[in-house]
C-alpha cells in the first residue's frame, strides 16, 4: 500500500480531477492537502481524509490585503513541511489551486516525487513553479506544453468521475429525469463554472422568452448566485406563458445530477474552463462565452483553440446579445451541424486521463 498525497482545491475544476483519480487509487492510503472549505468536504464524503493547510491567496494587483496573504503564505508552508514530514508520502499529485503551492514546496524539500496536472492551454502561475519541480506533467491541451520545457509532459486531457463516465442512460431518459420533454425542443445546458456566473445568469433573464421558445434550458446558476437569480426569476416569469414556464430548470448546482443534464442535452451555453472537456466527453456542441477576467487570459485561448476543433463557436462577452447567441445556438442544433460538432468534440477529448495519471502516478 502506497502513501499518495493529492493536493489543490479551490473550484470543481480543481477537485473533481483530484477525486477523479482517487477513485482508480483506492487500496492505497490517500491524503488530501488543501484548504478545509466547501470543496474539501467532497474529499471527505470520498473517504479521503484531510490535512489543512492555510489559503493564501496571490494576487497580480496592488492590495494591502497582500501583505496578510504573505504571512497566510509563510504559515502554509510551516504547515505543509510539518504535516508532509509526518505523512511522508511515496508520491504527491498536484491539480492546482489555492493550497497546492506550499504543499509541493515541501514534497520538493523532502524529495518527494511530484506530478502536476495543467488543466488550461495557457498554465496557471502555481502551475509554472511546481511544474520546475515536478517528475511529470499531465496537461489537457497541447499549447500548454510550451510552459514546460525539459520536462515529461504528456497530453491527457481532464479526469472525468466515474458518475459521468459509467452511466449508460439513454438520452431519452435523461431528458425525462431532467424533467424535459424527450421528444420536445432540442434542450440547452447553460453551465457558468462550477461556481456560475452572474452576467451570463442574467443574460438568460434577459432573453428568457426568445430563448424558451427556441429551447427547454438546464440552467446551473451557481450556489452563490441561484437565490439573487430566483428572485429576479420571480419576475420575469410573468411575461411568460405556463408552457414556456415548464421548459425551464434552474438548479443551484447541478452535483450528482451533472452526468444526466450532459446525456439530456442538444447543446451548451458554456464559459471555457474544465467544463469543455466534460462537454467534449458527452458529444455536446456549444457556444462559449469565455470570461474576460481569467488569469493569463486563459478562457479566451480555451475557447479559441476547442473551436478550431470545429466542436464549437466562440461569442465573446462584448457580443453577449440575444439576437447573435440565439443565432449561433440554433446554427449548432440543425442535424448536419450537430452531427459533425459532436463528433469533433468527441475526437477532442481523450478517454484514458484518469487510467494514465493514475499509472504515472504509480509508476514514481
Amino acid at each position: 500500500m502506497k502513501r499518495i498525497l493529492l493536493t489543490g482545491g479551490g473550484s470543481g475544476g480543481h477537485i473533481y480531477p483530484l477525486l477523479a483519480v482517487a477513485e482508480k487509487l483506492q487500496g492505497n492510503n490517500l491524503r488530501y492537502f488543501g484548504p478545509k472549505d466547501a470543496w474539501s468536504t467532497y474529499m471527505l464524503n470520498a473517504g479521503i481524509p484531510i490535512s489543512g493547510i492555510a489559503k493564501a491567496k496571490m494576487r497580480r494587483y496592488f492590495s494591502l490585503l497582500n501583505a496578510v496573504d504573505g504571512i497566510k503564505f509563510i504559515y502554509s508552508i510551516l504547515q505543509a513541511l510539518i504535516k508532509v514530514g509526518f505523512f511522508w508520502p511515496h508520491a504527491a499529485f498536484s491539480k492546482g489551486g489555492p493550497g497546492a503551492l506550499p504543499v509541493l514546496f515541501a514534497c520538493r524539500v523532502y524529495g518527494v516525487p511530484i506530478i502536476i496536472h495543467e488543466s488550461d492551454s495557457v498554465a496557471g502561475l502555481t502551475s509554472r513553479v511546481t511544474g520546475k519541480w515536478a517528475k511529470i506533467v499531465e496537461v489537457a491541451w497541447d499549447e500548454a506544453r510550451v510552459f514546460f520545457p525539459n520536462k515529461e509532459v504528456h497530453r491527457v486531457g481532464i479526469p472525468l468521475r466515474s458518475a459521468l463516465r459509467d452511466s449508460k442512460e439513454s438520452m431519452h431518459d435523461a431528458k425525462i429525469t431532467m424533467a424535459c420533454e424527450p421528444d420536445g425542443l432540442p434542450v440547452l445546458l447553460i453551465i457558468g463554472g462550477s461556481q456560475g456566473s452572474e452576467r451570463i445568469n442574467n443574460f438568460i433573464l434577459e432573453n428568457l422568452v426568445a430563448l424558451l421558445t427556441k429551447f427547454q434550458i438546464i440552467h446551473q446558476t451557481g450556489s452563490v448566485n441561484y437565490e439573487s437569480h430566483m428572485r429576479l426569476y420571480e419576475t420575469a416569469k410573468s411575461a411568460l406563458t405556463m408552457e414556456l414556464r415548464n421548459r425551464y430548470h434552474p438548479y443551484a448546482y447541478l452535483e450528482n445530477k451533472m452526468g444526466t443534464a450532459y446525456r439530456a442535452a442538444d447543446c451548451a451555453l458554456s464559459r471555457s474552463g474544465s467544463a469543455l472537456f466534460e462537454l467534449a466527453a458527452f458529444g455536446i456542441p456549444a457556444v462559449l462565452i469565455p470570461l474576460p477576467e481569467a488569469a493569463h487570459d486563459h478562457q479566451r485561448v480555451n475557447a479559441y483553440a476547442y473551436a478550431k476543433t470545429g466542436a464549437a463557436i466562440v461569442v465573446e462577452e462584448a457580443n453577449l446579445l440575444g439576437t447573435i447567441v440565439i443565432t449561433e445556438l440554433k446554427k449548432i442544433t440543425q442535424k448536419e451541424a450537430h452531427t459533425a460538432m459532436s463528433a469533433a468534440a468527441r475526437a477532442f477529448a481523450p478517454t484514458d486521463a484518469t487510467e494514465r495519471i493514475t499509472k504515472d502516478i504509480l509508476s514514481l
